[in-house]
């Protein structure tokens, strides 16, 4: 039984030769470190596991004023290339002062400016600001908030040239920027899980309103999947995890 067809059978709850063996990702910093900057797929050719094709490709629709974001630059790990109109920018500024590489990214609208400042090392990448700092941000949101769709015919491309050799995997778009595929996640990302879990008891409309503007987003691309040959689509993160819950506890 070969790689894909040992994945798919697991997936479908039928027996196996074996049950696959394989990584959840694989961070850029422990192939470079650790494996001499070998690939993902040379490192599951090296250990003899099972292989996995991590592939995320959006397009956008055109009759919306929709296109993709020209300043985005290269595509950083697990990212896809951003969605724009012209009610919605993006730009960035560097801040130099900080001890980690610290970056500003702007959302550009005609009521508001939105942003977020990041900041990376080389194993990982995390929030120092959220991007929502007012409830009334959300309206922002709900009027200007593109949503990309599944870029068919990439994906299958990547699929055909994988062939049998494993697992085609993808996730629901995270929000720009900084997010997570879950809605409840992606809202946690954008707020702060703190803020978030006290709103939830403070102003449980606000959280709904909230996670159906992301739930809506994530219905876009979730719709536009058809014919797209993954085998698997990541959907949750972190903050809906039991470590969220015993942390609470």
């Amino acid at each position: 039984m070969n790689s894909k067809a040992r994945f798919l059978n697991v997936l479908e709850k039928k027996k196996t030769d074996r049950l696959p063996v394989t990584t959840h990702h694989l961070m850029p910093s422990f192939l470079k470190n650790y494996m001499n900057g070998i690939s993902d797929q040379e490192f599951f050719d090296y250990f003899g596991l099972d292989p996995v094709k991590w592939i995320i490709a959006h397009t956008y629709n055109g009759s919306k004023g929709e296109y993709f974001d020209p300043e985005q630059g290269e595509i950083g790990f697990l990212e896809a290339r951003r969605i724009c109109t012209d009610n919605w920018k993006f730009s960035s500024e560097d801040i130099h002062e900080l001890a980690y590489t610290t970056k500003r990214l702007n959302i550009v609208t005609p009521d508001k400016t939105l942003s977020m400042i990041l900041q990376s090392d080389e194993h990982t990448t995390w929030l120092n600001e959220h991007v929502i700092k007012e409830k009334s941000d959300i309206e922002i949101l709900a009027k200007y908030m593109p949503a990309p769709k599944c870029d068919v015919e990439e994906i299958n491309k990547v699929s055909d040239d994988f062939g049998e050799r494993g697992l085609i995997r993808g996730h629901i778009p995270c929000f720009d920027g900084f997010g997570q595929p879950g809605c409840w996640q992606d809202a946690a990302c954008m707020y702060g899980i703190e803020n978030l879990i006290m709103a939830t008891f403070m102003d449980p409309q606000w959280v709904h309103a909230f996670l159906k503007l992301l739930q809506t987003r994530k219905m876009t691309f979730i719709e536009s999947l058809r014919g797209a040959r993954y085998d698997i689509l990541e959907l949750g993160g972190g903050d809906a995890s039991t470590t969220m819950l015993m942390l609470l506890f």
